[in-house]
């Protein structure tokens, strides 16, 4: 009678495979939440760092347009001046208004320089500003070369 009979698992067994593989689910779910956790904070990093990289060229690039460069200390800004336009770089603690483009990221002046003189209000043509809060020894150093049609146009000549 018992010549038919049908091979097969036993309970138990089959009890053992599902523990076995809900162990390793677990495991891999704990995996993949840790990987995404790392995703998400290179993003950010990534994002922090290409923000910081478009300020800093959009800065270069508005410092060597205009005419007037002026720090005003202060009131934590920069105000760029030629024949056509104005834009004024306000420094605040969270963020960066150009004009009316707010820039999220947190930084400072540190110094401002005219002809390699540091001064601390008025006509700048080189500036330094920190980064420390957004990334470790992160510093811009942006200048511009005063030609000589900026002297000629100076109050003196």
């Amino acid at each position: 009678m018992l010549k038919n009979k049908i091979k097969s698992f036993t309970l138990s067994e089959m009890l053992v495979v599902m523990i076995i593989t809900a162990i390793v689910v677990g495991m891999a779910f704990s995996v993949l939440k840790l990987v995404q956790k790392q995703i998400h904070t290179i993003q950010k990093n990534f994002d922090k760092t290409s923000t910081l990289a478009l300020f800093e060229q959009r800065l270069w690039l508005d410092f060597n347009e205009y005419n007037s460069i002026k720090l005003f200390q202060k009131q934590n800004n920069i105000r760029l001046e030629s024949e056509l336009d104005t834009i004024i770089y306000a420094f605040s603690d969270d963020f960066i208004l150009r004009n009316t483009d707010t820039i999220k990221l947190k930084l400072s002046i540190t110094k401002g320089m005219f002809q390699s003189q540091q001064v601390k209000e008025g006509v700048i043509d080189a500036i330094q500003i920190s980064g420390e809060s957004e990334l470790p020894n992160y510093t811009i150093f942006v200048s511009k070369k005063n030609d000589l049609t900026y002297f000629m146009n100076q109050d003196g000549f």
